[in-house]
């Protein structure tokens, strides 16, 4: 489905959504158009119920007579749906134009255990749920599915390791039925959760950032937002650094590619390195954190162990790409708290002098998740006007 929007219109819902309410003299200033240009926009933009008015919201000053009225996103004016494949669960959700989320809904997955075929069908069943609870006569303007993988060169194939999954046509199989006539994307998880934490910078002080966001679950991915933007590299596939050779067998070892980073910090690596430890079997992720929280010792070891190592492969990456912040997501990052002081202080001493040391910092549990990042890249390209159309060579080889 193509935009339904012309470069201008998209500008001015990019700024609503961006700066919140404004009159349209404050539009006309931030899009650097004349008045009348910002008022036939806006009024185009009420006509076709992506934007309304709001009395009260202008301002003022010391003008004298009717003060401005303030227009704002309508949020029911479109929908975008994004869906994880998780190793652990699904989900799916809905988001209107204002980037809220409306409808959602998940459930439990097993992963590698799991048929391919069966998956799908469980994210289809999701995805149609969501959509059954969207507002009648609602537009959905594209599907985005974020998996622990990415496609591969020919952009037709998912390669996931974490749910054991090689050649798998995922972008076929799901597209057939959502993506006829539709935009349809599918996303490297890590990716998506890049633009889940980094989209919505609002305000006057919005502006480009160079970020790396570092997804920790079974596997580690890696999201690097430049200049604002999502990169992603010839293929798709930049940011897996979880793949990144630091150190000889890790704590989880993997015969084919022994001493990845992700042997260190992934969810399985610090649970073996947890039990190893207490030479016992290993316990769940939540009785490792609760233990954690407790203090105790064994927990506490295994925490700053593996704060050493993760320090390593920040370090590595922060020289390479030397990003403003360094965001962890996911799972395991609340063991971030424990060590936190050890961590930045080892990055800081890895790098040479003189060298920016960024700013890290971890979400809580339930923030930032793939699902809504997958359904944000829909929603930027719509707001972003020839950017979307930049986009849909490489999106029409993913998908």
């Amino acid at each position: 489905m193509p935009s339904p929007f012309k470069v201008n219109e998209a500008r001015t819902l990019n700024a609503l959504f961006r700066h919140g309410p404004q009159t349209r003299a404050e539009l006309a200033r931030i899009l650097d158009l004349t008045r009348s240009t910002a008022g036939n926009l806006v009024q185009s933009l009420i006509d076709s119920g992506h934007v309304q008015e709001r009395p009260g919201l202008g301002d003022v000053g010391s003008r004298v007579g009717r003060p401005g009225v303030s227009v704002e996103i309508r949020s029911g004016g479109a929908y975008f749906i994004g869906a994880e494949i998780g190793v652990d669960r699904i989900e799916a959700l809905a988001i209107d134009l204002a980037g809220e989320v409306c409808v959602s809904a998940e459930r439990p997955h097993a992963g590698a255990s799991s048929e391919p075929a069966d998956t799908v069908q469980a994210t289809r069943n999701l995805i149609r749920d969501v959509a059954s609870r969207l507002p009648p006569g609602a537009t959905v303007h594209g599907f985005s599915v974020a998996v622990p993988g990415f496609p591969d060169a020919s952009g037709g194939l998912c390669q996931a390791t974490g749910l054991g999954w090689h050649d798998v046509p995922l972008a076929d199989l799901l597209s057939d039925e959502f993506g006829a006539e539709r935009p349809f994307l599918v996303e490297n998880d890590a990716n998506a959760f890049a633009v889940a934490e980094t989209y919505r910078w609002t305000g006057e002080d919005h502006g480009p950032e160079d970020v790396l966001v570092v997804l920790l679950e079974n596997g580690v991915g890696g999201g690097i937002i430049n200049g604002g933007r999502l990169h992603r590299g010839l293929l798709g596939g930049a940011g897996e650094i979880g793949h990144i050779p630091v150190g000889g067998e890790g704590f989880l070892f993997d015969g084919r590619r022994p001493g990845r980073w992700e042997s260190y910090i992934g969810k399985d690596a610090i649970l073996a390195r947890d039990a190893h430890r207490r030479g016992a079997t290993p316990r769940t992720l939540a009785a490792f954190l609760d233990a954690l929280g407790r203090g105790e010792a064994n927990a506490l070891d295994t925490a700053r162990e593996w704060g050493t190592w993760l320090a390593r492969g920040l370090a590595t990456a922060t020289s390479i790409l030397q990003p403003q912040r360094i965001i962890l997501g996911g799972s395991v990052a609340p063991v971030f708290d424990a060590v936190s002081v050890e961590v930045r202080q080892q990055v800081a001493a890895s790098l040479i002098d003189g060298y920016p040391v960024p700013m890290i910092q971890a979400t809580r549990p339930g923030e930032g998740r793939p699902a809504l990042g997958a359904a944000f890249l829909l929603h930027q390209s719509m707001l972003t006007g020839a950017d979307a159309a930049a986009r849909s060579d490489r999106d029409e080889r993913v998908a």
